[in-house]
């Protein structure tokens, strides 16, 4: 004997079609809200790694000039991004401050011989600065 797999032939009941229209409105929100959550988090993944490189390269650039330059920018300022990295135009970097700290080294027999120099960029979008050191070699 063959059991039919709906009980009514005629169609949906208007309750059924309800039911169903609410639990597929209940995966639409929250699908929507895991994917806009999600397009927040991969901006500010990308504002962080934008600012690390630029970290980086401006850590770079201090690492390569003379170290008696370098030691007459003892201190903390803002460093200037466009001009540290010698790039033709500022798009794509407005949205980034950077501040180099230039020091002796807390060991003292380094002294003389090494400066630490700190470099961190801050980003508009993201309220945890990335921050880089190195040091410059006499």
């Amino acid at each position: 004997m063959k059991t039919s797999l709906f009980r009514n032939k005629l169609g949906f009941t208007l309750v059924e079609v309800l039911a169903s229209i609410t639990i597929l409105g209940i995966i639409g929100i929250t699908v929507g809200s895991v994917l806009a959550n999600n397009a927040g988090i991969t901006k500010k993944a990308g504002d962080s790694l934008s600012a690390l490189q630029i970290a980086n390269g401006m850590l770079r650039a201090y690492q390569k000039k003379d170290f008696t330059e370098v030691q007459q920018l003892e201190g903390t300022r803002q460093a200037d991004i466009q001009s540290v990295l010698g790039l033709d135009t500022s798009d794509g970097i407005s949205q980034y401050n950077a501040y180099v700290t230039v020091s002796e080294p807390t060991d003292s027999r380094l002294s003389g011989r090494l400066l630490l120099v700190k470099v961190k960029v801050e980003t508009d979008g993201n309220p945890r600065p990335v921050e880089v050191e190195g040091y410059v070699k006499k």
